[in-house]
């Protein structure tokens, strides 16, 4: 076989190596894009997770939860003020069981477009209370 035409194979080679290099970049930029978002949403979910772990195995935290005295709930949130970052913001919620645990209508506006995280958790009993709370963390970006 004889190849006459040299041009036309040299353009079909060149238009090949074009559609290769243009659809791999594209594969790099998409898988880019979706690890930068799930990481950052198993990221905030471990923070939660971590934080209501640490305030359901915390014994003076617990026994405030468990008391029903929510003007303690001050002391709550500066033991959080350490562990959550400073780029989010966040507001922990105390409620009974039967109850929903929402937002007060002020942090709701503070949170309008943006993207909000909850994790709760149920702190049930201690040694001498039995009263049983939910404990709802809300974390949003600034």
């Amino acid at each position: 076989m004889v190849i006459n035409n040299k041009r036309g194979w040299m353009r079909i080679l060149e238009a090949t190596i074009a559609v290769l290099i243009v659809s791999s970049v594209m594969v790099v930029v998409y898988s880019g894009h979706v690890d930068r978002d799930s990481g950052y949403d198993s990221y905030i979910s471990n923070l939660e997770m971590k934080v209501l772990m640490d305030i359901s195995s915390d014994k003076v935290l617990r026994t405030l939860i468990l008391g029903g005295d929510l003007s303690e709930l001050e002391t709550i949130n500066l033991n959080l003020r350490d562990k959550i970052p400073t780029a989010f913001n966040y507001s922990l919620v105390v409620c009974d069981l039967g109850e929903p645990c929402k937002l007060d209508s002020d942090t709701f506006i503070e949170t309008y477009g943006s993207d909000v995280y909850v994790e709760d958790r149920i702190i049930s009993a201690n040694v001498t209370y039995y009263n049983p709370k939910k404990v709802r963390l809300f974390i949003w970006e600034i």
